[in-house]
């Protein structure tokens, strides 16, 4: 299995592990969960401790594109800074669809789009886009009805054109937004 794939898929069941204690958990404790994988996270990036955390760094490593070696997690990082605001600011019905669209739509546009994207926009791929909204939008539809579809034009069109904010940032957080709205 390539690396892109390894990735994503990681990418799909880790981030919706998310929903677990933003439904089980009260609200305090699940922000404090958050707080507790960011401080992991940032430790991560700035490699403390890797001598006596080489098992989650070989993890990490074994997950992380070459490009991110000299800071490792810190794609992870972004999205458990979104993930927490989202979870602090949102109901968590609204909370949650932004961790879904996160983990579907961006796992499935980067697997459609990393295999099969040749028409290009920027550096993502049309294909990949679409791959975004079809999933998003058929993975949300049960629950939000047709409304779902705009929360999936809004994420593909994030995922399309974040420059300067991570997409891992934004997409959580936009999301929420237009699920509560």
């Amino acid at each position: 299995m390539n690396i892109e794939l390894r990735r994503k898929l990681f990418h799909v069941f880790s981030i919706l592990l998310w929903l677990l204690p933003l439904f089980l958990l009260p609200k305090p404790l699940l922000l404090l969960l958050c707080l507790l994988v960011i401080l992991l996270n940032l430790s991560l990036v700035f490699k403390l401790g890797k001598d006596r955390l080489k098992p989650i760094y070989d993890l990490i490593y074994y997950f992380e594109r070459e490009k991110n070696f000299e800071k490792p997690s810190i794609q992870a990082l972004w999205l458990n800074l979104g993930v927490f605001l989202s979870f602090l600011f949102f109901p968590k019905e609204c909370s949650a669809v932004g961790v879904v669209i996160t983990a579907v739509g961006d796992g499935f546009a980067g697997i459609v789009g990393y295999h099969f994207g040749e028409t290009k926009i920027g550096n993502k791929s049309l294909e990949g886009a679409l791959a975004f909204f079809v999933s998003t939008g058929l993975v949300l539809f049960p629950f939000l009805g047709p409304k779902a579809f705009l929360v999936a034009l809004t994420g593909t069109l994030v995922e399309l054109f974040s420059k300067r904010v991570d997409d891992n940032f934004l997409l959580p957080l936009v999301g929420s937004l237009v699920a509560c709205l």
